[in-house]
């Protein structure tokens, strides 16, 4: 369909207007996914902060219809903004916080919302934010090594790495108790 001189296409819909909606169908379809996994890096008082800074940004550079694959470009804008947030002071204040509050109900299908012993979600909390967003990745949402390293942005043998980290830091944590 072309475009008149008026910017709007034949149907009387600007370019812009299309842009902005189908860049909203793309954010309504992965909201929630983002959301469990900012949550399982940053804790879930701080993930809709998360991925709202990350929106913000992104929609001031480019509309998120022209990118080839939204989905990974997102999950690693929502890992680089968790890392961001966890080196600021209330970043970790946040995720003390959360590791603190068991109790409460929480987003399903992230590290605080399973029936884990205290000791267990206490050393998942603790891993670093890679190694957190591998194992959540391909042991809670069941990823593939391929699909992890797509969605983090990096080679499957780094996502191993993270995952054999993970692993040998939860046996050392938990060993201990």
């Amino acid at each position: 369909m072309q475009e008149n001189a008026t910017g709007k296409r034949g149907n009387g819909v600007s370019t812009v207007e299309a842009a902005q909606s189908s860049d909203a169908a793309i954010y309504e379809a992965l909201r929630d996914e983002l959301v469990r996994f900012a949550a399982a890096i940053v804790g879930r008082d701080s993930a809709e902060d998360v991925l709202s800074t990350v929106m913000i940004r992104i929609m001031g550079r480019q509309p998120l219809a022209e990118l080839r694959d939204a989905r990974p470009y997102l999950y690693k804008a929502v890992l680089n903004e968790a890392r961001s947030h966890l080196r600021s002071r209330h970043g970790r204040d946040a995720l003390a916080h959360a590791a603190a509050a068991q109790s409460r109900p929480v987003l399903g299908n992230s590290p605080e919302s399973l029936a884990l012993d205290g000791d267990v979600r206490q050393a998942v909390l603790a891993l670093p934010p890679r190694q957190r967003a591998a194992t959540y990745l391909t042991y809670w949402n069941g990823c593939s090594i391929a699909e992890t390293a797509d969605l983090m942005g990096c080679s499957p043998g780094t996502v191993g790495r993270y995952l054999h980290l993970a692993r040998r830091h939860l046996r050392r944590a938990l060993d201990g108790r």
